[in-house]
């Protein structure tokens, strides 16, 4: 048993070692936070970087014209083009290296990524639902662009073709 004076003396000095060692923990704990969002910060900066913005909109240039065959200037060829334009979509993406400018994730629903495979795989003879499929790989083209002013343009130019190809819906 230590005696009442080392007793006294022994428990602020464990408390104050217990202290810095939380101390320790939670500094590092924190640096390490602020270390991962300066680096997620810079790589988002390089992701929209003046020269990539330049080579994403040459590329997707490139892709745009891939999409001919299925535009609302041929409706009636839409099913008949789908193969060639699935070809021209495929050398696009690794050919002319256009998939490094693809933004968001295959599994993630509704990115241009998502949009791009799923045009590029469809199997379907129905014009309609080939045209919506493209549309929507169209769509993720101008939002990565920013080439709508807004979403009600958008909407108000998607409703003008949905018109024209009316058709082909049932």
């Amino acid at each position: 048993m230590l005696p009442p004076t080392m007793l006294t003396a022994f428990f602020p000095t464990a408390g104050a070692l217990l202290g810095s060692a939380v101390g320790a923990v939670v500094t590092y704990m924190v640096s390490s936070r602020t270390y991962r969002l300066d680096r997620l910060k810079l790589i988002s900066s390089w992701a929209k970087s003046e020269e990539v913005e330049k080579a994403r909109v040459a590329s997707y240039r490139d892709l745009w014209k891939c999409l001919g065959g299925i535009s609302t200037h041929s409706t009636d060829d839409i099913a008949k083009n789908l193969h060639s334009v699935q070809e021209r979509l495929q050398d696009w993406y690794y050919n002319s290296g256009g998939g490094l400018f693809l933004t968001g994730a295959t599994e993630k629903g509704g990115s241009t990524k998502a949009c791009f495979f799923a045009a590029r795989d469809l199997r379907s003879t129905d014009p309609s639902e080939i045209w919506q499929a493209f549309h929507r790989l169209r769509q993720g083209i101008r939002k990565d662009l920013g080439v709508f002013e807004s979403d009600t343009d958008e909407v108000a130019a998607l409703d003008n073709f949905k018109k024209r190809l009316g058709t082909y819906e049932k």
